[in-house]
């Protein structure tokens, strides 16, 4: 369940559903989860949306049946439950487009706005609230199929810098195609944005605390951001958009071919020119690319290299799905013929 990094965007083959705006990709971190784990869970729902945000995740992300756009729905007997969330919530994508990229799709404010914008959401009471009710009703669907064995498992962020090298402080992603004044991944914007991730991950932990009050041993949090250490921006040389070694998505090579194609979406075309003052929000943006696109995959592509910046590249989902598999194989009882062991059976 949950948003964009659960959904993989960009990361290997998009699985083809009716609902095709919600960019869920083949080498995400919980479809490689579902291939690893032994014995398998018991059916695999995909139900994670690219741009989804708390309310849209309770609306949308609980069915028992399909949707008519063809959204699948939750299994008849869930084990367990992924869940990644709060990002949209706090502006990410405002926070990337304008502070990284110098582009203004999503918002019309300047870089200090915008990250005093998501500092106030993070740390605004009202985000653990609605995290915690996002936790609370996957566990009680969870709990109403299966019973108490039913367990929630909420990953966090990576931090997306290497915050302490000098070699970033004069470096640029600025696309040739924005007119926008460049921003620069100096000392004091990486610490920034890397701060903002941290505070995600501590409101998102209250989240998980105050919804295992009520069910003890049930609910988790997955952290794997250590897992994201020398495969950061600015570990190496930047820009070098194919290095393997850095783990998040940036324009690269296509940098040129997706400036064409969203620019060839008025709506999106004004905005990147500064004639627009009607933004787009992140699941508006994506039904747009998705509509551009119609069967053309190549514009497609484009349009989800557009999005899945500061999104993991498939290294990076299998360092999260390691995470997760070694948090769902602690929590499972030992099989039916095997001896739980006790410390003192291991002296």
């Amino acid at each position: 369940m949950g948003d964009s990094y659960a959904a993989g965007i960009g990361a290997g083959h998009m699985i083809q559903y009716f609902d095709e705006t919600c960019f869920r990709y083949n080498e995400a971190y919980s479809f490689l989860l579902n291939g690893d784990l032994r014995p398998r869970p018991s059916r695999f729902n995909f139900v994670a949306c690219s741009g989804d945000k708390f309310p849209a995740i309770l609306q949308n992300q609980f069915r028992n049946q399909p949707s008519s756009l063809g959204r699948p729905n939750w299994g008849d007997r869930p084990e367990f439950v992924t869940l990644s969330m709060g990002g949209n919530d706090i502006g990410f994508k405002e926070l990337v487009s304008v502070c990284i990229y110098s582009l203004r799709i999503f918002t019309l404010k300047d870089c200090d706005e915008v990250i005093a914008d998501s500092e106030r959401r993070v740390d605004d009471p009202v985000f653990v609230r609605d995290a915690t009710n996002v936790i609370i009703a996957a566990l009680r669907k969870g709990t109403d199929r299966v019973g108490l064995g039913f367990k929630v498992f909420v990953t966090g962020y990576a931090q997306f810098f290497n915050e302490q090298t000098t070699q970033c402080n004069s470096v640029s992603l600025k696309p040739g195609w924005s007119p926008f004044e460049r921003q620069y991944l100096t000392f004091e914007r990486r610490q920034t944005l890397n701060k903002v991730a941290r505070d995600l991950n501590a409101a998102l932990k209250r989240a998980v605390l105050s919804a295992s009050l009520g069910a003890p041993g049930r609910v988790f949090f997955v952290e794997y951001d250590t897992q994201f250490n020398g495969h950061r921006f600015c570990d190496r040389e930047e820009p070098n958009p194919t290095d393997p070694n850095t783990w998040f998505f940036t324009f690269g090579s296509s940098e040129s071919a997706v400036g064409e194609f969203l620019n060839s979406i008025p709506q999106i075309n004004g905005l990147i020119n500064g004639q627009s003052n009607e933004t787009i929000s992140d699941s508006g943006f994506l039904r747009l690319i998705s509509k551009a696109a119609g069967s053309d995959a190549s514009k497609r592509d484009n349009g989800v290299a557009a999005y899945r910046v500061f999104h993991p590249k498939p290294f990076g989902h299998r360092a999260i799905e390691g995470r997760l598999r070694d948090a769902v194989l602690a929590t499972r009882a030992p099989p039916p013929n095997v001896a739980p062991i006790h410390p003192a059976d291991t002296s």
